[in-house]
């Protein structure tokens, strides 16, 4: 059985008690037992309204493509925000988590929507001409976004933006977004970047093994960050990056089917840093390792026995 169906029938069987939801909610058209009836349900109570008005005064979407949450019990949106929205206001916890990715972090920036935390983030140039030229870019949809954004300075002064993706029950099938007419035009906008001298991305493998996902997200991100940082007074002001996908550890099927057949076959994790000039860039880590600071913290016991009860 594949991570994406144990972690359906799961839900499914916590549902009438932990959510003191019936189900049946409707999903691409359909009632689904995986789909719960009150949406915002799905969301920690404790963060429930809080979130629910940063999306909506940010005017960023929620997936699939909507102003109000799913209840699709397996979004991998909704994991990130249940996990990581109530770090945007704790500045100490914030630098807990980011010293648990590297020690010699020592502060903690409110960068993102004047918190510590912003989620789907975007650039403020369209840097990848993924929008018409003057059109602003919409949170959460078509153009790169990432789940999660942290900054954090070293203690050698530098900083750092964490670019943090999430991902749940994703698996991803044998296609090449290089194909067809829309394959065209996204190597039209990519393809340049990639192949840059300055680029992140070694280019030791035909271009179109990085159209297969998941490494077609993982490059757009990359080639994000790095003109992030490029453009920082546009931006951030951030002098560098860091790139952590977060996946669950029973996620097999996500973590080591590389679709990609140019790519190292061992994993996602060594197949990308193959491809970096710079690997220690990129990491995968579960939910767990990121959180590890305050997994036997007191103060978020009733939280992460949430977490723990419905995720993990």
């Amino acid at each position: 059985m594949i991570y994406r169906e144990s972690e359906r029938e799961k839900v499914v069987r916590i549902r009438d008690g932990f959510f003191n939801d019936p189900g049946d909610g409707v999903f691409e058209g359909d009632k689904r037992a995986f789909v719960l009836i009150d949406a915002e349900k799905n969301l920690w109570y404790k963060i429930r309204k809080d979130a629910i008005e940063y999306f909506k005064s940010n005017k960023i979407v929620w997936w699939p493509g909507s102003s109000e949450p799913t209840g699709h019990l397996l979004s991998s949106q909704v994991s990130c925000v249940n996990h990581l929205f109530f770090l945007r206001e704790d500045k100490d916890t914030a630098l807990k988590i980011l010293k648990g990715l590297n020690h010699d972090f020592v502060d903690v920036c409110r960068d993102f929507d004047d918190a510590y935390i912003g989620f789907e983030v975007v650039s403020n140039g369209s840097y990848l001409r993924e929008v018409p030229g003057g059109e602003k870019q919409t949170r959460g949809a078509n153009c790169t976004s990432v789940d999660a954004m942290m900054t954090g300075i070293l203690k050698d002064g530098k900083k750092i933006q964490i670019f943090i993706e999430w991902k749940y029950t994703e698996y991803y099938t044998k296609t090449c977004m290089a194909d067809g007419k829309s394959g065209i035009t996204r190597k039209s906008r990519y393809d340049h970047l990639i192949t840059d001298s300055d680029s992140p991305i070694k280019c030791t493998v035909d271009l179109d093994n990085l159209y297969y996902e998941p490494f077609y997200q993982i490059m757009r991100q990359t080639l994000l960050a790095w003109q992030m940082i490029k453009n920082k007074k546009a931006e951030l002001n951030a002098d560098d990056y860091l790139h952590f996908d977060i996946i669950p550890e029973n996620n097999l099927n996500l973590r080591y089917q590389v679709q990609a057949p140019g790519l190292l076959q061992s994993g996602i994790e060594d197949a990308w840093k193959g491809q970096l000039k710079e690997p220690q860039k990129y990491n995968i880590i579960t939910p767990q390792r990121l959180l590890k600071p305050i997994l036997f913290d007191s103060k978020f016991r009733n939280f992460i026995n949430y977490l723990n009860a419905r995720y993990w």
